[in-house]
C-alpha cells in the first residue's frame, strides 16, 4: 500500500487531468486491487470521506468512500464507537435513479483543500456498480452524506468538479486557516482487508 499524491485544482497540469472523463474498468485483477488499497490509504491519510481514481491520476472509473461511524461520549468525556465506519468500493459506478428534490449541502474536495460551498444535491440516489471481482450490485443510498458523496465522486469520473455545481457563490468559504474538525473522532484503521463485496466495516 502507498499514499499517492492527490491532484490539485489550482495546479494547471493537475486540473487538465481532473477535467478528463475516466474510462470503464475492464480488468478486475490484482493491479486494480492495489489501486483501491492505495486510494483507501490516501483518502484516510487526507482525512477524506471519498476519493476517485482520477484524483490520484488514474483514469479508471473507481471510487472509494468511508462513511463515519456513530459515536457517544462516556462519563469521562471519551468518545466511544457505537458502530464502526463503513467502507465502500465502487467500480464503474452509474447513478440509475435520483431524487427529483435538490438540497443545498456543504461540500468540499480533497483536490481543493479547505474550501467549501453549498452545492445542490439529491438527498437520495440509486447506484449500480461492480465489486473487485466484477460482480454487479445495486445500492439505494438514502443517507444524505452517502448520496452526496456518490454524486460528488461520480462527477469526478465524468470530469466535473464540485466548483462547477455551485449555484450561490456567496456560500463559498476559505477555511484553510481554521483547524479542521474531523468527521472521525477516533483514529482510522491502518489495516485494509478488502472483501469482494462493496460494503465492509473497518474492523
Amino acid at each position: 500500500m502507498a499514499v499517492r499524491r492527490i491532484l490539485q485544482m489550482e495546479n494547471p497540469d493537475d486540473l487538465s487531468v481532473l477535467r478528463k472523463r475516466s474510462s470503464p474498468v475492464t480488468k478486475f485483477d490484482s493491479e486494480l486491487r492495489k489501486l483501491v488499497e492505495d486510494m483507501i490509504e490516501t483518502m484516510r491519510e487526507a482525512d477524506g470521506v471519498g476519493l476517485s481514481a482520477v484524483q490520484v491520476g488514474d483514469l479508471r472509473r473507481v471510487v472509494v468512500m468511508e462513511m463515519p461511524g456513530k459515536y457517544e461520549q462516556d462519563e469521562d468525556g471519551n468518545q466511544i464507537e457505537v458502530s464502526p465506519p463503513k467502507l465502500y468500493v465502487m467500480i464503474n459506478p452509474e447513478i440509475t435513479k435520483v431524487s427529483h428534490d435538490r438540497i443545498p449541502m456543504q461540500e468540499g474536495c480533497l483536490s481543493l483543500p479547505g474550501r467549501y460551498a453549498e452545492v445542490p444535491r439529491a438527498p437520495w440516489v440509486e447506484v449500480r456498480y461492480k465489486d473487485l471481482n466484477g460482480k454487479e450490485h445495486k445500492l439505494l443510498a438514502e443517507e444524505q452524506l452517502l448520496s452526496q458523496c456518490i454524486q460528488h465522486e461520480v462527477d469526478h469520473l465524468d470530469g466535473i468538479l464540485f466548483t462547477e455545481r455551485i449555484v450561490d457563490w456567496s456560500t463559498f468559504r476559505d477555511e484553510r486557516q481554521k483547524q479542521k474538525k474531523s468527521r472521525f473522532p477516533l483514529p482510522r484503521s491502518k489495516k485494509i482487508d478488502l472483501p469482494d463485496e462493496l460494503l465492509v466495516s473497518r474492523r
